[in-house]
């Protein structure tokens, strides 16, 4: 994964968020320290470099672009910067790419109004945790390859204390109306979900506003396309991936390197398979939800989201697979 970390060293005093007993606000905290072999993983993941450009290559080879988000206004430039430098080293069309920064920029917009939760040190108000994110990868789903878009804030609550829905907008409506955009632009490719940060001293649980592009398959690699990593393989970069999300306390990997199978252990009632094609896990809904063993870093999302989905009790109780819906 590629990072952008925010510049600050861990806080010996960090303010305290804004009433912390209140629905949806920070519950977050310094993560778990990982075990060496994950931070020798994490730190020999690849890096494009420091810029969007250079990002773009991270992409096509299965990671991700995270940005942090200013705490102002110029948000909004920035995300469309980012979106259009990293769209065009993909080779998106012009076309896709205004739509794109278009909707980037109203997602970063909406984190203006989630910043109860960011956490600061120091007389120079640095925040350390919490702070918006942009995050960009690719995906294969619903039979094509995507430019996932996501814009992360810290506040799992809403402006409007509901999440938004499709549908147009009231005209007296004064909110919602730039993610309408964003669900007509995206052509009904968007969405939200909990997560949990990627940026900052610790993990701090929050919400994703996500759309995706569709990405001409002759922009992807060849070598991403026809990868086939071991199922050891990915379950141990899944291991690494959330842990570093706060989630390593919990974690438990089966599996030897030359098995056709390996087993992941997220939580009670939540495990991930990974099988020679496939990763499957089953959703809070009881659905089997299947990916690419490539597809690493939208699988580790989903789990993330089901973690926070699971401790506020959003969804069900998953478990191990059957049959594949």
């Amino acid at each position: 994964m590629l990072r952008f970390p925010i510049e600050a060293t861990p806080p010996q005093a960090v303010t305290a968020p804004v009433a912390p007993g209140a629905a949806g606000r920070w519950r977050g905290g310094p993560a778990a320290k990982t075990d060496p072999e994950a931070e020798r993983e994490a730190a020999d993941s690849p890096v494009a470099g420091a810029s969007p450009v250079a990002g773009a290559a991270s992409l096509l080879a299965g990671g991700c672009l995270v940005w942090p988000l200013s705490l102002d206004a110029t948000c909004a430039g920035e995300s469309r910067r980012v979106f259009r430098e990293t769209a065009s080293g993909l080779g998106l069309p012009d076309d896709l790419i205004y739509d794109g920064m278009t909707m980037a920029s109203e997602l970063a917009a909406n984190t203006l109004y989630a910043q109860q939760n960011v956490q600061f040190e120091g007389a120079a108000r640095q925040p350390v945790a919490g702070a918006p994110e942009l995050w960009l990868y690719l995906r294969h789903a619903a039979g094509r390859w995507e430019l996932v878009c996501k814009a992360f804030d810290s506040l799992t609550g809403w402006k409007c204390g509901t999440p938004p829905t499709p549908g147009p907008a009231h005209p007296s409506a004064v909110d919602g109306r730039g993610l309408q955009l964003v669900a007509g632009l995206s052509a009904g490719r968007w969405g939200h979900h909990l997560s949990r940060s990627r940026l900052g001293c610790w993990p701090v649980p929050g919400k994703a506003v996500w759309f995706a592009q569709p990405v001409h398959p002759g922009r992807i690699p060849a070598r991403l396309k026809r990868a086939r990593p071991r199922p050891c393989e990915v379950s141990r970069r899944l291991e690494v991936m959330l842990a570093n999300r706060g989630l390593g306390e919990s974690l438990l990997r089966a599996g030897e390197a030359g098995a056709g199978i390996s087993v992941l252990s997220v939580r009670r009632g939540l495990t991930v398979w990974c099988l020679p094609n496939t990763i499957l896990w089953r959703t809070g809904g009881g659905v089997y939800e299947q990916r690419m063993l490539t597809d690493v870093e939208d699988t580790a999302e989903h789990i993330v989201s089901l973690c926070e989905e699971l401790d506020s009790g959003q969804t069900g109780t998953c478990a191990g697979p059957a049959a594949v819906r």
